[in-house]
């Protein structure tokens, strides 16, 4: 998808500049002195900027002469997207799969793993169903949990492989949800980035709501970009007012499970900043938006409601019950650094080295680009990279939106300068056939083509004659025969 640039890119652009020179020195400082030393760390801090500077020209300038000299069909592209992909989610499940049981067996020996509280909760009891937690994610994934649990047994392995499930539906929602708003570039680098990444593969053997919370915001933002395009695309179901109505209710209820959940809404301004298909669609884009915003009120009311009659209180009880969980000051639930796990330092090196490739190209790129719809979500979620005071946990979402942004860079470092390109290749066939005329002869050319196909030889009349001469009185050819000859001797 490709968005309109406006006044208010530029703001955020320089925002999001900001952002990558301050994690770029906060991730080049910390990466110097795990691997180097402490005595020299101030020098880590300026090192990621001449990479940078260095490495961004020559990605460019690379993926510039490969195309020149070598054209990709759609079908090589699909088939390296294809094995991407089955890479991705076949090896990224089985790590997983041994990440749950070496961490289940790590329990059964006796040792008690983190977030432990939610498995003893979730556990299926004679006599009834145990004890949960009154409201919102937490509540949720100990039912969901106690549901897996019913089948499968009372076993950290099977809460680790709920967990791995869990994660893989967030691999494959992250995917479905950049393909279709960046491309298939970015999308399998966030695909390869949540497969492999150790800060998101550790969070299998943490009993905890996060991955729960990771799978339903990418489903949201799924919906929201599939609303999007739909809508300017004028698909008259779910682009119009029922697709509008039902998104906003499924977005307000994880508001109410989330309160960070409301960056998904900010997607929708994608109605305003992209490119409709021409004579399509009847409505308004402040109309779709509007219908949305009506729905997701209806929806997070809507849950206020159904959990403070649950609570047996009043509405205005769980409405403030929900103000205070996400709004009151809570130092105890704060999360620091909860992002970077076992010192990935040089995942996230790279991934911020590849997202600033963006704020060069935002500056190259013309009046319309595929980028700027995702730079106001990536700073909100950002401050989650150093301290997370959401509930279940945003670490996940904030890795996910900077890996998206490392391949919407890469993508536009590579593929990037096509209308040069294409200026170029014109410019060389045009150069190329003047120089043809001015070398062609000065005489009249002929008005047809010459023909390629062999032509059939002429005919030339032959006289036919034979070598042995009879004389004419030896020319007899009738015999005569007697009436009566029977022919018998």
């Amino acid at each position: 998808m490709t968005y309109r640039k406006n006044w208010f890119d530029y703001l955020l652009w320089a925002v999001y500049a900001g952002l990558c020179v301050m994690l770029l020195a906060y991730v080049g400082n910390s990466l110097y002195a795990f691997h180097i030393g402490e005595s020299l760390a101030a020098l880590g801090t300026f090192l990621p900027f001449p990479v940078l500077l260095c490495l961004y020209p020559a990605i460019r300038q690379s993926g510039q002469a490969v195309r020149k000299k070598y054209q990709f069909s759609g079908h090589f592209c699909a088939i390296t997207e294809s094995l991407v992909v089955s890479v991705a989610f076949v090896f990224g499940t089985l790590l997983r799969i041994r990440n749950g049981l070496v961490m289940a067996s790590i329990h059964e020996s006796g040792y008690t793993f983190q977030s432990g509280d939610y498995y003893e909760l979730a556990k299926v009891r004679t006599g009834g169903g145990g004890f949960s937690f009154p409201h919102g994610i937490d509540d949720l994934f100990v039912n969901c949990l106690r549901v897996v649990l019913s089948f499968l047994g009372n076993s950290v392995s099977a809460a680790c492989l709920f967990q791995v499930f869990l994660q893989v539906a967030a691999m494959v929602f992250a995917y479905l949800a950049v393909r279709k708003a960046a491309g298939r570039f970015a999308a399998c680098t966030v695909l390869l980035t949540l497969a492999f990444s150790d800060s998101f593969n550790r969070d299998v053997g943490v009993i905890a709501p996060k991955c729960l919370l990771t799978v339903l915001f990418l489903l949201g933002l799924y919906l929201v970009i599939s609303f999007v395009k739909a809508s300017l695309a004028g698909r008259l179901v779910y682009g119009g007012l029922p697709g509008a109505f039902l998104l906003g209710a499924f977005l307000g209820f994880l508001c109410y499970l989330e309160a960070g959940c409301a960056v998904l809404f900010l997607f929708l301004a994608g109605l305003f900043t992209g490119k409709p298909v021409a004579g399509k669609g009847n409505m308004h884009p402040a109309g779709r938006l509007l219908i949305v915003i009506a729905g997701g009120l209806a929806g997070f009311f809507g849950a206020i409601a159904e959990d403070a009659s649950l609570s047996g209180v009043v509405f205005y009880q769980g409405l403030q019950w929900w103000a205070d969980t996400f709004f009151s000051p809570d130092m105890g639930r704060m999360r620091l650094l909860e992002v970077i796990f076992c010192h990935d330092y040089l995942l996230f090196e790279a991934l911020l080295l590849m997202a600033s490739f963006v704020v060069f190209e935002f500056i190259k790129k013309g009046r319309e680009q595929d980028f700027s719809l995702w730079f106001l979500p990536c700073i909100l979620v950002t401050p989650a990279f150093l301290m997370d005071f959401s509930v279940a946990g945003f670490g996940t979402i904030v890795l996910f939106f900077w890996s998206a942004m490392a391949g919407l860079g890469m993508k536009n470092a590579i593929f990037g300068g096509q209308a040069e390109f294409v200026r170029e290749k014109i410019e060389e066939i045009n150069a190329s056939v003047k120089t043809e005329d001015l070398e062609a002869p000065a005489q009249e050319k002929s008005r047809f083509i010459e023909n390629p196909l062999p032509l059939p030889k002429k005919h030339v009349k032959r006289t036919m004659d034979y070598d042995y001469e009879i004389a004419e009185e030896d020319m007899h050819y009738d015999v005569e025969t007697a009436a009566e000859d029977d022919f018998e001797e």
